[in-house]
Formats: C-alpha cells, structure tokens, sequence
C-alpha cells in the first residue's frame, strides 16, 4: 500500500511539473508575440524597405555623394542591425553618401527563404543596392562577422569595390585555427542550435531586460534591445552563424583586394587568454596584406565594441574611413 500511495503522489506531482512547464511556455510566447507587436510600433523603419526578390530589406542612407566620391556601404557584425552604425554614420554622412544595412531577418529586414551563406549575403546586399538606385563604386565597411561578408562583395564584385575598411574584422580561420578556436566553435554551435527555440519562448527577451544599456542615443538602444529580444533576428543570426563553415571555406577561395585601399582596425582588449590574443592579432595581420596600399592600426584600449560604440574609437573609425574615402577617389596611398 505504501508502494502504491508513493507512486500515485509521484505522478501527481510529475503531472503538476508538466503542467507548469506548459505553462510557462504558453505564457513565454504569448508574452513574446506581444512584445514583439509592441516593438514594432515603436521603434518603425528609419530607413527605405527594398524588395530583393520576393522580400523586402532594410536600407538606411544619409548624405551626398561630394565631386564623385565613393558611396559607404556598412556592414555590420553576427547579430548587430544598422542600429548599430547610430555613432558612425553622422561623421561620413558629412563627406559623402553612407548607407547602413540590415541583412535579411535581422533589423527591420524581412526574412530571407536562402541559404545564409558569405555568397548568398553579398548576393543580396548587390540586388539591395541596385533595386535602391545607389550605383557603385563602393566603399566596404565590415565590422566583426561583417568583415567576411565585406570581401565577400568585393570578391564577386571587384569592379564596384574602390576601398575596404575591416573594423577587428573575423577571419576565415578563426574557428578552426586552434583548438581553443574549436572548442569555441563548439560551445557557440550548440547554443545557437536552441537560440531561436529559446527566443520563442521568450527567454532571449527578459534576459535581455538584465543586460546594460547599449549606450548608443535612447532610441537607437531601444531599437537594438528590441532586435536582439526578437524571435525572427535569433533565426537569421544562428543560421548565419550555422552557416560559418560555408561562409569561411568562401572567404577563403577568394584573391587579394590586388591594390585597392584597404584599413584595418584592430583592438587589443578581448578578454581572451594571451594564445588566442596573439591568433587575433596574426590573423589582422594576415588580413592587412591582402591589398598592396593598406595600414594597419592597433587601437590600444579598444575591445571589440569600441569601433562603432565609444565615442573616442569611434573617431578612430570615422578617420580611417574617410582615408579610404579619400585615397580610393584620389588613387593615393591610404595614410594612418
């Protein structure tokens, strides 16, 4: 009898745990696609949305193209938005056109049916910028993850490319360089594997209401928390994330940037042990010879952020793009 009054106690209280957990996912997406009905009404699209073939992505521009200067293309890092550039973007804004980008799913943009591949992304930033009528030459700018689809463009579309500028850019062999790369590779792999399951139950969402503020302007913050809190950036960013082998097996195949003016920027505060600190370091040292008129810049202080988030680096950033600006209309030597 004790046996059985056990047992009968044990199922109740497993059914009351499922209960709960049911429960608590119900409510997790409701509060989910509420929030994120919310968001979309305040925080609309600055910006133009252009149709890509069969959906729309977000396109942002500001300023004028100045005597035949260069148009600036930004593209920014493995789950950022052009929300991000809210710092940058006024500074080249005042020396020629500047256009910020949300790639397809992340941002205002709408999700994308393909593949999330390097090829598939410039493919589309190409179909993005000629259905929006901004011609080429183009000025690169790609922070982080963006750096790989920056050459990526350049690549398959060397004749619209004048200047790039890599802002502690990623590296094809950043993953699979050592084993701490691997093992990170691993550890990033599985969480974004339940990243957009979690996001629809809206953990992604309250934890981000502990994370501190971006420190960008009050609306481009808000605009940011609410990109990172949505369900449909989660699916874009692990897919793009998932699709890291194929982005960087690309990256690798493709040639030099031959003489085209080229910067990089590099910080020096990862927080990572000193071994992978020094492969960082290599492989911007590595990615500054990929054209034969480049500088490099070692940032001291910066950490990864810095270039588009503090406002002294931010400066730094400014001033080395608009020296490619400057050497890619001219045909002079990139100066540091």
């Amino acid at each position: 009898m004790r046996k059985e009054k056990f047992l009968r106690k044990a199922k109740r209280i497993l059914m009351w745990f499922v209960v709960a957990i049911v429960v608590l996912a119900v409510s997790g997406g409701v509060y989910q696609t509420v929030a994120t009905v919310i968001d979309r009404g305040n925080y609309p699209a600055p910006g133009q949305m252009v149709d890509v073939g069969g959906y729309r992505l977000h396109l942002y521009c500001a300023g004028e193209n100045v005597a035949g200067s260069s148009t600036v293309i930004l593209e920014p890092g493995l789950g950022a938005t052009s929300t991000t550039w809210a710092r940058v973007q006024p500074g080249i804004a005042q020396a020629t056109r500047v256009c910020a980008y949300d790639r397809a799913g992340m941002g205002w943009s709408d999700p994308s049916p393909e593949r999330r591949d390097a090829e598939q992304i410039a493919t589309e930033l190409r179909s993005l910028l000629q259905n929006a009528g901004i011609p080429g030459p183009y000025v690169l700018v790609g922070w982080s993850y963006g750096g790989l689809y920056a050459r990526m463009f350049a690549g398959q579309y060397p004749d619209d490319v004048s200047g790039m500028v890599l802002l502690d850019a990623s590296h094809p062999d950043q993953w699979s360089g050592t084993p701490a790369g691997l093992a990170q590779y691993g550890t990033f792999s599985r969480l974004y594997s339940i990243a957009p399951t979690l996001a629809r139950l809206g953990v992604m969402r309250v934890q981000g209401l502990f994370q501190p503020d971006s420190g960008l302007p009050a609306s481009h913050s808000g605009a940011l928390k609410a990109s990172y809190a949505a369900t449909k950036d989660w699916d874009a960013q692990s897919a793009e994330f998932l699709a890291s082998t194929a982005t960087n097996e690309q990256v690798r195949r493709l040639p030099s940037l031959a003489g085209i003016p080229l910067a990089v920027l590099t910080a020096t505060e990862h927080g990572t042990p000193p071994a992978m600190e020094q492969q960082w370091q290599d492989f911007q040292n590595e990615m500054a010879l990929l054209s034969s008129n480049s500088v490099h810049e070692i940032v001291l202080g910066a950490d990864h952020a810095s270039f588009w988030l503090d406002p002294e680096t931010v400066e730094t950033s400014v001033a080395a793009i608009l020296q490619v600006l400057e050497a890619a209309q001219t045909g002079g030597q990139v100066r540091q």
